[in-house]
């Protein structure tokens, strides 16, 4: 009897330096690959990490790295807004460990540069264009223009394009624009999902982000983000920020 009890916690003790082996290794690689920007594999690597050892410092960077790996992914497809909003989520967050709070300083730089970026004006070729016409010079016609006046017809047409364009003026509220990102991201599918206004961009449009909330081994919640929606008031177009 004696001698099962000591083999039973000989292999206890095993066990135990493996898994404390496997989660410092695991660890020691997610940190690596953060100092290299490489935020998705340092996620895998995290959350090998986190199987082992249910951490609270092992969450947070786990949640900095996903932020940060799709902050980064729309920073290099030159999507700034959609960027920013991943960063400013990250620089937001409350971390309580050295390494998650190095995560929230890096996404407050990035959301500056991504800032900075969105703000940067883009030429107009077409302006440019219409400005190196106009320099040309014209030659004047010996006849001079006579005004035509428009037919009948043209101005029906011009009258039902008219009711037609203050139609499409109508302003969005935001509770249709609510309803069709609901529709959009097929909620009526997914009873976890919720949705929640978060502002107004600089070009009008409704901003939504729609998650789930989910709960951990200790308790506490957190949001999970399923996807950020614009909506456009005049078009009604709806389309994704991630």
């Amino acid at each position: 009897m004696k001698r099962l009890l000591i083999f039973i916690l000989m292999m206890a003790l095993i066990v135990s330096g493996c898994t404390t082996r496997n989660y410092d290794s695991n660890m020691e690689l997610g940190k690596s690959q953060v100092e290299e920007a490489n935020y998705l594999e340092a996620h895998e690597a995290f959350e090998l990490a986190y199987k082992e050892d249910q951490t609270g410092e092992m969450k947070e960077l786990m949640e900095l790295c996903v932020l940060l790996a799709d902050g980064m992914k729309k920073y290099e497809e030159q999507d700034f807004e959609a960027s920013q909003v991943f960063f400013e989520e990250a620089a937001a967050y409350k971390a309580n460990y050295e390494k998650s709070k190095l995560m929230v300083q890096k996404a407050i730089g990035m959301s500056s540069e991504a800032g900075e970026a969105s703000a940067e004006p883009v030429e107009d070729t077409d302006a440019e264009q219409s400005r190196d016409e106009s320099e040309d010079p014209v030659i004047e016609s010996e006849e001079e223009d006579k005004p035509v006046e428009a037919p009948a017809t043209s101005k029906l047409a011009d009258k039902g394009n008219h009711e037609s364009n203050k139609d499409s003026d109508k302003t969005l509220t935001k509770a249709q624009a609510e309803n069709l990102v609901k529709d959009y991201a097929d909620m009526e599918n997914y009873p976890q999902l919720q949705i929640q206004y978060d502002r107004e961009d600089e070009k009008g449009d409704y901003i939504f982000q729609v998650f789930e909330m989910v709960n951990d081994s200790k308790g506490s919640g957190h949001k999970a983000t399923w996807g950020w929606y614009g909506v456009n008031k005049k078009t009604k177009e709806v389309y994704e920020l991630m």
